[in-house]
This record gives structure tokens, sequence and C-alpha cells, in this order.
């Protein structure tokens, strides 16, 4: 009798120190709390509780393997107690222990039938492993028992994204939101399998339901770029980004979207152009000849701003006006003439030349249209609709264009060095020729890589005169070469040829570039190598559908090529 009397004692005196631990871990004081629990363990010698809120303690400091330590020794104490065994499931998955993890919340829901914790624990497990369906059947137990838990259909929610279940993944999302509306993360998740459906205007608005609820929330301005990337609405691409980066400034995905969607509208071809001197100058030339003190100049594609810079140079006393359609270039091209004492000369629209107005815009029609819209293929970046819209629109009767003309010029083209960019055969005794049947159709190569050897005579494959023609039709052509001298060719070359004005022009010549050129000649590679002989005649289907000039090999000395 006594000596129950004196354990009673000593349970309530151990309740009371554990009682004051607890009070002491509510107050943030876990260091006296420690203190006190591990006197208290010397003074209990198996007392579960006291190993409990040890374990507890432990894993709030995350002392993680001292929690799993305590824990076990309740379980061992008490086996068949459901929260001991989640307990202890807990500190084993936090110390990377999954698979003894999974084993005692198993143990905890068969202590307990309806365990919706355990449940939804074992699922975070399963998912964490990579083990979706299990996750899928424990998170929706872990909902029959509680079917209004939030974060447990966003869990599903994310199982089933995994999965490929797009539409039950959407549902589980949407059912988290309606559960709580607050739920930034819930409706990010939305988002982002809402864009992967293509339902992009959808998933903008529920990103943005994301971000108003919790402004700081990276991740969800990084997927709203992402979307609109998707949408081609670059420029909002880039914003979203940005204010992401501005959050998190090392924000890894931010930081690669935002890099590659600014790439997107600054292509890195932009400052080859400007330092390519020999078309500066012939820029330049045709300005001078063309422009004098009354001419209205219209520039389309303002750039940095020089040609616009260089047309107020020439002499006219009216006011320049260029456009330019990606808003981030404009506003820099304004910076740019700023700094140069340009701005009462020169006036920046961020708009394409077809979104111009006569009368809002521009006061009247334009007497010159200068424009360098014209790609490495000439054709691919809309030259022939901008010209045809400008001509219509916002040109003076009896008014120039600058170039006035120009030619996508083709030959046939070998060199070694080049072979090695457009061919592969053997190589350390291996025959690599089957990869030509998927290689690119169409091959852009810098002019450092340009050994080339040609082969034939210049040819012009299409001219567009944009002084006379109004309209630019699709076209297909037959093209005669006659080869000037015995070589190896590897396919067709194709460059641009431009007539500013008068006797000014301008070509990117293969074997006459300069390095600093940021136009390319672009390759059209044959299959394989073929071996040609002097005054072999060659046809070539030529076609262009107004965007891209395209080459193919008919025959060779009349007899067709397959």
């Amino acid at each position: 009798m006594v000596q129950q009397i004196d354990e009673s004692r000593s349970n309530v005196l151990i309740n009371q120190q554990i009682n004051k631990i607890i009070n002491l871990i509510s107050l943030g004081d876990f260091q006296d709390a420690l203190t006190l629990g591990r006197s208290l363990e010397e003074s209990s010698e198996k007392n579960p509780n006291v190993f409990s809120i040890m374990g507890m303690l432990t894993l709030k400091l995350g002392a993680y393997e001292d929690a799993v330590r305590y824990h076990k020794k309740v379980v061992e104490i008490r086996p068949n107690c459901a929260l001991s065994c989640y307990n202890l499931a807990n500190s084993l998955n936090l110390t990377g222990q999954q698979e003894a993890a999974i084993s005692n919340y198993k143990k905890a829901i068969r202590n307990k039938r309806n365990y919706a914790d355990a449940y939804y624990a074992l699922a975070n497990v399963y998912s964490s492993v990579g083990n979706y369906k299990k996750a899928v059947k424990c998170y929706n137990e872990a909902l029959r028992i509680q079917p209004e838990w939030a974060v447990a259909h966003n869990n599903l929610g994310t199982a089933f994204t995994k999965l490929g279940r797009q539409d039950e993944a959407i549902d589980s999302y949407y059912r988290a939101t309606r559960i709580k509306p607050d739920y930034s993360q819930a409706y990010h998740n939305l988002a982002v399998i809402l864009n992967i459906c293509g339902k992009n205007e959808q998933a903008i608005n529920i990103c943005l339901k994301s971000i108003k609820i919790n402004p700081s929330f990276v991740d969800a301005y990084y997927n709203l770029g992402v979307i609109f990337g998707a949408l081609g609405r670059n420029e909002e691409a880039i914003q979203s980004f940005e204010r992401g980066l501005k959050l998190v400034p090392d924000h890894i995905d931010a930081n690669a979207g935002f890099f590659g969607a600014y790439g997107k509208e600054v292509p890195g071809w932009h400052i080859p152009m400007m330092n390519d001197d020999p078309r500066n100058q012939a820029y330049k030339k045709a300005l001078v000849a063309t422009i004098t003190e009354d001419t209205k100049v219209l520039e389309i594609g303002a750039g940095s701003g020089l040609l616009a810079m260089l047309a107020a140079q020439s002499g006219t006393k009216k006011r320049i006006t260029t456009c330019e359609m990606t808003p981030l270039i404009a506003s820099v091209a304004k910076e740019i003439i700023e700094l140069n004492g340009y701005t009462n000369s020169v006036e920046v629209l961020a708009k394409t030349s077809k979104d111009i107005s006569i009368g809002e815009d521009l006061s009247e029609k334009a007497d010159l249209i200068v424009s360098e819209v014209i790609s490495n293929e000439f054709l691919n970046e809309g030259v022939l609709d901008t010209v045809e819209d400008a001509k219509k629109r916002l040109l003076a009767p009896g008014g120039r264009m600058i170039p006035e003309s120009g030619c996508i010029m083709i030959n046939l083209v070998g060199g070694e060095a080049l072979g090695k960019k457009l061919y592969v055969g053997e190589v350390l005794g291996f025959n690599l020729e089957p990869f030509n049947k998927i290689k690119p159709r169409k091959i852009t190569i810098d002019q450092q890589m340009n050994s080339v050897e040609l082969l034939t005579n210049d040819v012009a494959a299409f001219q567009f005169d944009f002084q006379k023609q109004d309209q630019f039709p699709q076209e297909v052509r037959t093209l005669e070469l006659k080869v000037q001298k015995d070589g190896k060719c590897f396919g067709i070359i194709q460059w641009v040829s431009l007539q500013l004005v008068d006797e000014i022009a301008f070509e990117n010549h293969p074997v006459k570039q300069i390095a600093e050129s940021a136009w390319f000649p672009m390759f059209y590679p044959f299959y394989k190598p073929l071996s040609l002989l002097k005054n072999q005649v060659i046809h070539i289907q030529a076609t262009h559908n107004r965007t891209s000039p395209n080459f193919k090999l008919m025959a060779i000395d009349g007899i067709p090529f397959h």
C-alpha cells in the first residue's frame, strides 16, 4: 500500500514536470525545457510520457535522431498505441528512413482504424518516394474520414498530376480551393495543371488569384511567366519573372525563365548588326543620297535607333518617326536617341508599322520609308507583308523605299572544313551516315566556320522590287546552275543582296563577309556529298511562301535526282 502511494506521488510529480516542460515549449524556451527534460529522464526510469515529451521536444529542435531514439522507447513500452507509432514514423521519415516510417504508419493505422492523420502522412511518404498510386489510395482514405481537408485534396491533386490523371488533379485542386478560398498553393498548383492542359487563359486567372492571396509567392510569379510565354506574351512573361526575382534574386527557375524570355525579345544578332560597318556605311550613303531638308522619313524597325539618327543627320528638317514592335527595345532606343542629342529630331513609336495610323501617329504620309527587317533567309521577319502594308498606307505618292530592291542569292557549295559541319560519314571506323537522314534541312553557320568553295556562278533565286512592286506572291522556280570546276558539293548556300538606292548596294556574300556581320549564310545540305564535274548542269527547285525560301536538288544533267 505504501509503495502504491509512493508511485502515485511520483507520477504526479513527473506529470507536473512534464506540464512545466510543455509550458516552456509554448513560451519558446526550448533550452530550459531540454535541461528539465533530461533531468526528468534521469530521475524516472521508464516513464513513456517522459520519453514521449522528449521525443516531441527533440523533434522540434531538429535533433531527429534523438527523437527517433525517444519514440522507439515509447513504442517498446506501448506497442499498441497508435499515437506512439505515428510519432515514431514522423521521426523516422525526417531522418530519411522512409521504409521504416511506412511500416510504423501502417502499425498506427492497425492500432487505430480511422486514423486520418496517419493515412495522410503515409500518403505524403509514398509521394516522396514516387509511389503515387499508393499515395492516391492513402489520400483518399484520409479524405473518406475527413472530407473537408483542403491540404489533403491539394496533395491528392499533385499525386494525380504525377500519374498524368489531369482531370482528377484539376478536380482535387478545385475542391481544395472551395474548402479553403485563401489557399494560395492550391491555386498555384491548379494554374500549373491548367496550363499543361492548354487552358492558358484559365491558368492566368487562377495564378493571379494565387498571387493576390500571397503577393510574396515567387513560384506563382514564375509559373505566371511560363504561362504568358506559352501564349507568346513575352513582355508580360518578362515582367512576371522580374517580379519574382525582386522577391528572391537567386530563384533558379525564375532566373532561367527571365533570361530565356529576354533572349526572345532581344536576339543576339542585334549587337553584330550594329557593329557591321559595311552595312552601316551603305545605309548611311543611301540616306544621304535620298534625303533633302523637306523629306518626311519613316523608319520601320528602330532597333538601337541608329538608322533614324543617321537619317536625322542627313539633312531633313522634318521630324523623323521610327517604330519598334518590341517595347523593351523601343524604350532603349529612346534612351539612346536622347543620349545622342536627337530627342527633338526623332520620335520612337513602340508599335509595329501595321499599327501606325495617318493622322494619329503620323500627320501625313512619308516621302521615304527606310527599313532593315530582313533575316538571314531574307523573308522570315515578315518583310513582304511589312512592305506591302507600308506602301499601301504609309508611303506618299512618288515616295521612295530603302532598300529599293533585294535578291535571295544561291550557289552550290563545297569545302572540306564546311563539310564537317554539314555531313557525317565514318568516325573512328564506324559508319554514322544514316544520321544524315534526320539532320536539319536548313542550317545557319556563322562566318567563323565558313571555309567555303563555290562551285557555280552566283544565281539570284528570287528578286523583290520594293520600289516598283506592290504585291509579292508565292513563287516556284526551277534554277539552272552550271558547275564551273570539279569538286565535292555538300549542298546549297544562300545569302542576301540588297540594292539600297541607285548604285548603293550591300551583300553578305559568303566569301566576302566581315567578322562582325549579323547576316549569316544559310545552308541547305544534301543527304550526302556529291562529286560534281565541270560543265555539269544542276537543276534546283526554288520555292518561297512569302516567309521562308526553300531549295531542292531536282536533276543533274537532266537525270532526276532522288
